[in-house]
């Protein structure tokens, strides 16, 4: 019996990172984004603002993000945009969008796997930094919460 479960768990942690590069749970798809980010042209710079955030000066907030939530991110610029975390599990980004075309839209479920996988713990957040496709000047923030922390 302990060596099922142990096999059990070393084969959850070996496939557990596959679904951090992914959009999150499938069976959430399609679900009303918790919170839109917008990729968005200011001043010849590409920003991420959450929608409806009046424009500040200077480098916008960090969004808050509580483990089960789906992020949308929105491009409103001509181009389009790639936008991938700079937290790696394994080998590969936490998220990943691949190409967002001009006026589309990606969302991504960010799960408690993925919370855990860049080392959150109950009742506590963590950073997660992104960028547009490897461009250090293109750079979001999100505090990735616990849901112990709403």
């Amino acid at each position: 019996m302990i060596h099922i479960l142990t096999s059990a768990l070393v084969l959850t942690t070996l496939l557990a990172p596959a679904s951090f590069a992914g959009q999150g749970d499938k069976k959430e798809k399609g679900k009303k984004p918790d919170r839109t980010i917008e990729i968005v042209r200011e001043d010849g710079k590409i920003v991420f603002r959450e929608k409806d955030k009046p424009k500040g000066q200077g480098k916008p907030r960090a969004v808050a993000v509580v483990v089960g939530e789906t992020v949308r991110w929105v491009n409103r610029d001509t181009e389009s945009h790639t936008l991938k975390s700079v937290s790696k599990v394994g080998d590969k980004p936490v998220f990943d969008t691949q190409a967002i075309k001009p006026g589309e839209h990606k969302d991504v479920v960010f799960n408690i796997d993925m919370y855990r996988g860049v080392g959150g713990l109950p009742a506590q957040y963590v950073t997660l930094k992104y960028r547009g496709g490897d461009k250090a000047d293109q750079e979001g923030e999100l505090t990735f919460l616990s849901a112990a922390r709403r």
